[in-house]
């Protein structure tokens, strides 16, 4: 097992890993090695009939895990009617719209995963399962007792490659403890759009010598954590205008330009030996995918990333219920389009009775000559060389359950998590003079309801925060707490309460996945005609702090404890803010 102390870089593809891929390959009949492609969800704290069914009997390689659980759609955006279809539960888990947490601790949820892993080496031929996860900074799967750390923006401010580097291992070092073997980081967008609704501060910048300064380091990190870094979106979806969750995206930048600034990065983190890399359901015409995703594309993923990069590690799709490519195809045909491509690994994150039409469609396909046995194997190997890598033919892959949330606590990650927030928490601009907050005046707090928070919901992030936080040093502030997606109640709530205001300081999260925004309460404020300061976790003006806003503060970590008692420090005059800029051509 996997040490705490000394955590396990991945492993070279030796004589003996040529063995075992060979051994394994050599006996998975037809059904096994289309298994072995899929990465299907568990979410929540213990083992349901449905991944039971498809580990033994559908021989799925990897997990798409989470401590938390995932509803079902309900979504009514462009392409949620194609998506919804696709994305409801089935009857045999334990996952609906108004499911609430169920809280546990880390050796609970690694106690399930070894069960899960034990399940999977009972099957023929003892193929072990993979665990894959999604976090970006603060953008997480893996949420209670963990250190969450900035979003990638935030990482760049301080403008320190090392700083990048350790809290990649920080969050390498925690995930490998829960028994994680994959994330799905760093992004490689170069966030060249500030109207982009699905990339913002997941970025490390517009700019791609920073990107790719920042995305080895944190390729180096997670490496060095024994976690296979992902690289995403391939080629690049930092200039889309739209969100790829709810439509097709088309970027119509020419070639020349795809390949200075958004292939820059993965040129770089593959010849640095990236293992993994994420293609996107984006359409790019210049690049040979127009009106197609470009994960379908042969011209992006065989011609473009495995030809002209050289790229020969393994390529998942992004998770293949996202709008933009359910308006176009079944699923069953979409993952076809994405495996003749040239993709190896398929992400279904939500469950569904789709995936057995998956399972089906890839089966079917591979009868007909239409995907080469050939090309499965290709890709079943390049899958079973990167669990090698990871680890998994040593015990399946199981951790010590009983150390998983040890990492908490330790000393490196309490100091890398402080010092991330101290160094990345900027006031992004100050023009009426209200940080810190004037003594005198009567100051009312509006707190959104953080979807994490609320998650979360522990003594290290809860609801109030922000306002418990900045009570410890300003015990006069009065609040108002409102839901992250405004409602009428909320506004109704807020205006009961703006007399007894001289002043108002008011949080404005963005939440992509939903994109919940605070803006038209933003303005409502605005016509009260009181002093605004703005706390956001961004700093884009479409999204976050608008140009008229005279005094804004950004931190990208708003449900790390270490972030918000930053922040209530600058907003107290008890802490200076960083000295680190926001690493964007309009903030600069």
């Amino acid at each position: 097992m996997q040490t705490l102390d000394n955590p396990s870089a991945l492993l070279p593809l030796d004589a003996s890993g040529e063995r075992w891929v060979n051994d394994i390959l050599g006996r998975l009949d037809l059904d096994q090695k289309v298994g072995q492609l899929m990465v299907f969800p568990h979410y929540g704290p213990f083992v349901t009939p449905d991944v039971v069914e498809f580990i033994r009997r559908h021989h799925i390689g990897g997990l798409r895990i989470a401590q938390k659980f995932l509803p079902g759609s309900n979504d009514t955006r462009t392409g949620a009617a194609a998506k919804d279809r696709h994305c409801r539960p089935c009857h045999d888990t334990f996952d609906r719209p108004d499911l609430e947490r169920i809280a546990c601790t880390s050796a609970e949820f690694a106690t399930t995963l070894n069960e899960l892993r034990d399940i999977a080496m009972e099957r023929p031929g003892g193929v072990p399962l993979h665990t894959a996860f999604d976090q970006e900074g603060e953008g997480a799967d893996f949420l209670f007792e963990q250190r969450l750390f900035p979003y990638p923006l935030g990482q760049a401010v301080a403008d320190d490659p090392d700083l990048v580097y350790r809290i990649s291992l920080a969050i390498g070092r925690q995930a490998r403890a829960l028994g994680a073997n994959m994330i799905h980081s760093p992004v490689l967008d170069v966030n060249t759009n500030p109207e982009n609704p699905e990339i913002g501060p997941r970025s490390f910048g517009d700019n791609p010598e920073a990107v790719t300064r920042f995305g080895l380091q944190a390729l180096c990190g997670l490496n060095d954590a024994g976690i296979a870094a992902t690289g995403k979106h391939f080629p690049g979806r930092g200039h889309s205008n739209t969100d790829a969750h709810f439509g097709l995206p088309e970027i119509t930048l020419s070639r020349d330009e795809l390949w200075r600034v958004h292939l820059s990065p993965y040129r770089a983190l593959i010849e640095a030996g990236l293992p993994v890399i994420m293609a996107a359901f984006t359409a790019y015409p210049s690049l040979g995918a127009a009106g197609v995703p470009g994960a379908t594309s042969p011209a992006i993923v065989t011609d473009l990333l495995r030809g002209e990069l050289g790229f020969e590690g393994v390529v998942t799709t992004d998770n293949v219920q996202m709008g933009g490519l359910l308006a176009l195809y079944d699923m069953g045909e979409a993952v076809v389009r994405c495996l003749i491509a040239g993709c190896d690994l398929v992400l279904c994150r939500s469950y569904s009775p789709q995936r057995l039409q998956v399972l089906s469609a890839v089966k079917a396909a591979v009868r007909s000559g239409r995907y080469r046995e050939a090309a499965l194997d290709a890709s079943v190997r390049r899958i079973l060389t990167l669990r090698w890598q990871m680890g998994l033919a040593i015990n399946g892959g199981k951790v010590d359950a009983s150390r998983a949330g040890a990492l908490f606590h330790d000393p490196a990650i309490i100091a890398t998590a402080e010092e991330a927030a101290a160094r990345t928490t900027v006031v992004l601009r100050d023009r009426a003079k209200l940080i810190p907050l004037p003594r005198g005046p009567r100051i009312l707090l509006i707190e959104q309801i953080h979807h994490f928070h609320r998650f979360i919901n522990n003594s290290y992030a809860h609801p109030g925060m922000l306002w418990q936080e900045i009570r410890r040093l300003r015990p006069d502030i009065s609040t108002v707490a409102v839901n992250e997606k405004i409602t009428d109640a909320d506004r109704a709530a807020i205006r009961a309460r703006l007399d007894e205001a001289d002043v108002i300081v008011t949080t404005s999260y963005y939440n992509y996945r939903s994109h919940a925004i605070m803006i038209p309460v933003l303005e409502e404020l605005r016509a009260t005609g009181k002093p605004i300061v703005v706390v956001s976790n961004t700093p884009f003006e479409s999204f976050g702090v608008p140009a008229w806003v005279d005094s804004a503060l950004v931190n990208f970590c708003i449900s790390g404890r270490e972030n918000v008692r930053i922040v209530a420090e600058i907003l107290t005059g008890h802490r200076s803010p960083a000295p680190g800029r926001i690493p964007l051509a309009g903030f600069l």
